[in-house]
């Protein structure tokens, strides 16, 4: 699975206060980069659920950044509960169907039709969002922003932060990796604490990291 670097125009800001999506929308290139990177896992997941083979995913989700690209300035919340990822959903559900109908296609009658629509994507997991289909999603994009985070802590750090939301009880962290409890809470506020700031607005409603006492 490739990261898509599709790229908007440059337009270098420094407003360090700002959204990682406002600064997109304000064509930052290392802010798009960041959004791509968090992103591409959960569009490819989509793709293969979907029932694309893993080169049509590529290929799909490198088109799903395309459209996102020129289409984020127009991005926006009307209600409560719209999200980023849904209207990403969204993009990814009318890409798998372009990349699978190529324009014109659809018109066309006869045996090979018929095998042409039964060879169609399913997007129906797509469509109908379960609690586990939610849940999974957003573990994806909490695992993947970790991953881009965590190298700006120690190795300790990560792996404190990566046990405690396993499950394991502090104690027991704070045993096998001779650190103080105390510090093994700070790990875990640390690196959540970043992830608020890096990605606000994006990382909806993740999962609440709970430790046993």
């Amino acid at each position: 699975m490739k990261d898509f670097g599709v790229k908007p125009i440059e337009e270098p800001l420094d407003h360090t206060s700002l959204t990682l999506l406002d600064r997109v929308r304000r064509k930052d290139k290392e802010a798009w980069e960041r959004l791509v990177s968090l992103y591409t896992p959960l569009v490819y997941h989509w793709c293969i659920i979907a029932g694309l083979q893993a080169a049509d995913a590529e290929e799909t989700a490198q088109e799903v950044f395309l459209a996102v690209a020129r289409a984020v300035v127009s991005f926006h919340r009307d209600q409560d509960g719209d999200t980023f990822r849904g209207w990403l959903r969204i993009i990814t559900r009318n890409k798998i169907f372009d990349h699978a109908v190529p324009p014109g296609g659809g018109g066309q009658g006869g045996s090979a039709a018929q095998k042409r629509l039964q060879e169609l994507p399913d997007t129906r997991p797509l469509d109908e969002a379960t609690p586990e289909s939610q849940a999974l999603e957003k573990n994806i994009l909490y695992n993947r922003a970790v991953e881009l985070i965590e190298c700006s802590f120690e190795a300790k750090t990560r792996r404190a932060f990566w046990l405690l939301i396993a499950g394991r009880k502090p104690k027991d962290v704070a045993k096998e990796l001779d650190m103080s409890a105390s510090a093994v809470y700070t790990a875990k506020s640390k690196i959540l604490k970043r992830l608020r700031e890096e990605f606000r607005g994006l990382v909806d409603q993740g999962p609440e990291f709970k430790t046993s006492e």
